[in-house]
Order: C-alpha cells, then sequence, then structure tokens
C-alpha cells in the first residue's frame, strides 16, 4: 500500500511532468539572447525539480525499505545499552537536491 509520501512525491512528479510537456508543446520562438537565456533557465529550473522529486521519491523509498528495518533492528540488538523507540518522526519541510 502506497504512504501518503509516495502519493506526494507521486503527485509532484506528474504535476511536473506536465509542466514539462507543455512547455514542449509551446514550441516557442527563441529570438533574442535574453530569450534563450530565459527558456533555459526555465528547463533547468524544471528538470532539476524533477529530479530532485525523483531522488526523494527513491531515498523514501529506501528508507521504508524491509532491508533497511532489518538493518534498524539488527543494530538495536547488537547496541550495548538498551535502547528508547521514539517512533518515526515526520518531517515538514520539503527538501530540494541543489547544485
Amino acid at each position: 500500500m502506497p504512504s501518503p509520501t509516495d502519493d506526494r512525491y507521486g503527485r509532484e512528479i506528474a504535476s511536473i511532468q506536465r509542466e514539462i510537456g507543455e512547455l514542449q508543446a509551446s514550441r516557442r520562438i527563441v529570438t533574442s539572447p535574453e530569450g534563450l537565456e530565459r527558456l533555459e533557465l526555465e528547463i533547468r529550473q524544471l528538470t532539476d525539480r524533477l529530479a530532485a522529486a525523483l531522488l526523494g521519491q527513491q531515498v523514501q523509498a529506501s528508507l521504508d525499505s524491509d532491508e533497511i528495518a532489518k538493518a534498524e533492528r539488527e543494530l538495536i540488538k547488537n547496541h550495548p545499552k538498551r535502547l528508547k523507540s521514539e517512533g518515526k518522526k515526520r518531517s515538514h519541510h520539503t527538501h530540494e537536491v541543489r547544485k
């Protein structure tokens, strides 16, 4: 069952893909160096947002994986002192990958 985070990333990715499709379909005519720079910037911003969302989706899937849960259990089991679980924490911040 997809988590709310999966749904959020899925909606964000679909939205960005729609924006890219609209940009591609627009077939803008560029007549100046400034216009070319604006178009290049717009394309770069869209693809950077898409890359960040895809990366976030993959990292979240990794964090939610059985392999991570197993490694977490092993770490707790082998820790010399007793650990107290504070449960999962939800981040309210959106993180972007920046160059």
